[in-house]
């Protein structure tokens, strides 16, 4: 016999409120959201650790820590409760999806076996929802759009031609996670598109690497295509593992166009004829500008873009400019080349360098960061500016340079195609997340790359 509770009794939870004013409501969503595979995973589980305890610690065990060394190892099993129950979720989705275990001398592959004769006692649903499990690759996507607590877009990391998809994703989805690339197992439900439950994100700078490490390794499974899974799952699992016992070095930042490390150089002078110094600038067929604006001196290049080797900026404080470098060699050549068409109108004050791979270094760890306000000597509205000049510095070209997250194309070539444009605007979603967070830390305004979407007729 079941008893009725009253939506004014006490609530069983043993909370001390009112049913109505405590589990009611949760019991109810909970009812609403209950869905046909519920309890799938842990009635594999279950059963599993029941029949064959050993031989899936074995496997878990292999999976996880197989090819580290005593000292990784050590560092790895140091990590946080927090961080062993997503390890431990992986693992365990893992074991169904795709592991194998030694039952009475044989290896079997789990889900065959949980699915065969003499498994555990499955609903029609929850069988589905195994075997969906072993279907379904574990594949990289990056995060292109979220709407909080609704859903995500997602876009194969891979396979820059495949269309976006929409997943419907309630307790993982947060707008932090726009640019991300993550490791997921993609299911169908009713017609639409769930996350499995296991994740494996990465932080950009793992992400460029591991990107980098599979397209090396392509190209080795293009006569046994039926073996690419196996080794894609492998790198997403071991190289997700890596964050936690093996930090990246900081890499050196190239300028996509010569090759070059970067590193922003920034000259200043002290203008003591304008109208000297704009005729001159006038005259060169490769300045491109005006004194209101600045300017740029123009490249064309291999590829059939334009480029700037050096940006002319009007500063705030009278009768002074900067002029802005990419790497050292156009700072070289740029400087001599100003001074000499420039003469007598323009005094050199002093030369600033930034090293981008310092300035990554220095950058706040901790997504949770407390802000804090822009440094004491540097007012903010004054530190925004900076930022804003070097961001649009950065970003001069950036709708034509190719970018190989949209696998080599420009911004302007890829927004042709329905997937190329959800990656595009990805992107630029991501770095409006990432301004939003800097400068939330910095006490400043934000920064809008609207201009960026403009260039590109998009919005």
């Amino acid at each position: 016999m079941t008893l009725k509770i009253g939506r004014n009794d006490p609530c069983p939870c043993g909370s001390g409120k009112k049913y109505k004013q405590c589990c009611a409501d949760t019991s109810a969503a909970i009812v609403e959201e209950k869905k046909g595979h519920d309890g799938a995973v842990e009635r594999a589980l279950s059963w599993l650790m029941d029949k064959h305890r050993k031989a899936v610690h074995i496997a878990i065990e292999e999976m996880i820590f197989d090819g580290l060394s005593d000292e990784e190892r050590e560092i790895l099993e140091a990590q946080d409760k927090q961080t062993w129950q997503g390890i431990q979720l992986n693992a365990t989705e893992w074991l169904l999806a795709e592991g194998h275990i030694l039952v009475k001398g044989e290896h079997r592959r789990v889900s065959e076996y949980l699915l065969g004769q003499g498994g555990p006692l499955f609903t029609v649903d929850q069988r589905r929802w195994i075997a969906q499990l072993a279907d379904r690759p574990l594949r990289l996507y990056e995060v292109t759009d979220v709407i909080p607590g609704k859903q995500m877009t997602l876009c194969d990391a891979l396979n820059t031609e495949a269309l976006p998809i929409t997943v419907y994703e309630k307790s993982g989805s947060q707008a932090s996670q726009i640019g991300m690339l993550i490791g997921l197992r993609i299911m169908e439900v009713d017609g639409h598109f769930e996350l499995s439950g296991a994740g494996y994100p990465f932080s950009h700078l793992k992400a460029q690497d591991l990107i980098a490490q599979i397209h090396e390794a392509m190209d080795q499974f293009n006569k046994r295509q039926k073996d690419f899974p196996d080794f894609l799952s492998f790198m997403i699992r071991r190289k997700w593992l890596e964050q936690f016992y093996a930090p990246m070095p900081m890499p050196t930042m190239m300028d996509a166009y010569s090759g070059e490390p970067m590193l922003l150089i920034t000259d200043h002078y002290r203008v003591k004829d304008w109208e000297a110094l704009t005729q001159s600038l006038s005259s060169q067929s490769d300045v491109q500008g005006d004194r209101k604006s600045g300017w740029d001196r123009l490249v064309d290049c291999e590829d059939g873009a334009t480029r700037a080797t050096v940006t002319i900026n009007i500063e705030k404080t009278a009768n002074k400019i900067t002029l802005f470098y990419k790497t050292q060699s156009y700072a070289d050549k740029g400087r001599p080349w100003f001074e000499a068409i420039a003469g007598d109108a323009v005094q050199f004050i002093s030369r600033e360098l930034s090293d981008p791979k310092g300035m990554m270094a220095n950058m706040p760890v901790n997504q949770k960061a407390k802000p804090r306000a822009a440094e004491p000597d540097i007012p903010p509205e004054v530190y925004a500016d900076i930022i804003e000049k070097t961001i649009y510095r950065v970003y001069a070209n950036w709708a034509d340079e190719s970018i190989q997250a949209l696998g080599g194309k420009t911004p302007r070539q890829a927004i042709k195609t329905p997937a190329g444009l959800e990656r595009v605007k990805g992107l630029l979603r991501s770095y409006e997340a990432s301004e939003k967070q800097q400068a939330a830390e910095q006490g400043r305004r934000e920064i809008s790359y609207e201009f960026l979407w403009r260039e590109l007729g998009i919005s």
